[in-house]
Parts: C-alpha cells; sequence; structure tokens
C-alpha cells in the first residue's frame, strides 16, 4: 500500500536544534507544522527512537531552523549521521548560535529561527508529537526554501 502521509508531500524541511546535559543536537525533519496561533504553538513528529526526541524532552527547548537551498549539505549531514555519535554543528560546519529567550542553541546560517519552550509531548501512535510554544522569532534574511518529496529527493522553493 502507498505510504498515505507523501500525499501531502512535498513538505518543508527545517532543522531543529535541542540542547540537554550541555551537549547540543541538530536533527533535520520535514514533520514540522504550526499548531495554534494564540498561543503560537509548533509541532515536531518523531520517534522516540530518536536520539533527538530524548534531548528534546529533557532540555524543554528546540529551535525549528528553515533551511535555505544553501544548507543543503549540512541538513543532508544532519538527516543521515546520529548525535548519539556526531556532533552535528562541528561535522556540518553550521554557526551555533544561543537562543535570547530560554538558550537553546539555534542556527545562524538559517534565515529563521524560532525558539520554543516544550509545552507538551503527545503520543500519535509510532511517533510522538512534541509541542513547542515559540518565545522568539529571529529573522536574518529572505530565502528560498527546500522541501522534501521523498526521502533525499529535495525541490527549492
Amino acid at each position: 500500500m502507498e505510504k498515505l502521509y507523501r500525499l501531502l508531500y512535498p513538505m518543508r524541511i527545517v532543522l531543529v536544534t535541542s540542547r540537554a546535559k550541555g551537549k547540543d543536537n541538530i536533527m533535520t525533519a520535514a514533520w514540522c507544522f504550526p499548531l495554534s496561533m494564540d498561543p503560537p504553538l509548533f509541532g515536531v513528529s518523531l520517534s522516540d527512537s530518536r536520539h533527538s526526541f530524548s534531548v528534546m524532552e529533557e532540555g524543554k527547548c528546540f529551535g525549528i531552523n528553515l533551511v535555505a537551498p544553501e544548507m543543503r549539505e549540512a541538513a543532508l549531514l544532519c538527516g543521515t549521521k546520529s548525535g548519539r555519535e556526531v556532533d552535528k554543528f562541528a561535522e556540518s560546519g553550521l554557526t551555533k548560535e544561543e537562543g535570547e529567550k530560554i538558550g537553546c542553541a539555534l542556527i545562524g546560517e538559517s534565515p529563521v529561527s524560532i525558539e520554543c519552550r516544550l509545552v507538551d509531548t503527545i503520543k500519535t501512535g509510532d511517533h510522538y508529537l512534541l509541542v513547542g510554544e515559540a518565545v522568539n522569532v529571529k529573522k536574518r534574511k529572505e530565502s528560498k526554501g527546500l522541501y522534501q518529496k521523498a526521502g533525499t529527493d529535495w525541490i527549492e522553493v
């Protein structure tokens, strides 16, 4: 049977940053979306088997960093390596910035970063929805984005 969720693609690619016990992590995600305007809530859907899940749960914050086309290689690296074994900031060459409100790591090359406080975790089948309240938005520049069609088949829009 066709993967039904693929009917909604392409989906915007983001880099989700997180921090726990003084260690930072980056995860490439396409399952990231707005949930509410008031309060401003965003969701990230991921499996609890992922390293990023435990870091986000423990650190109680995450950053949503939009990916510009020139960030493609870094986004591929962050989506294929595990933060359990690799410092993705060091490996990717991305610039770590400190969040202004709750101290979550953000990515300096990202056109826009949204700093979120984790407010809820909801089990949704084989994934969890991590709900973050946006506490700060850092806009750096205008840029096109990258969108996932399937796997590493990405398009620039």
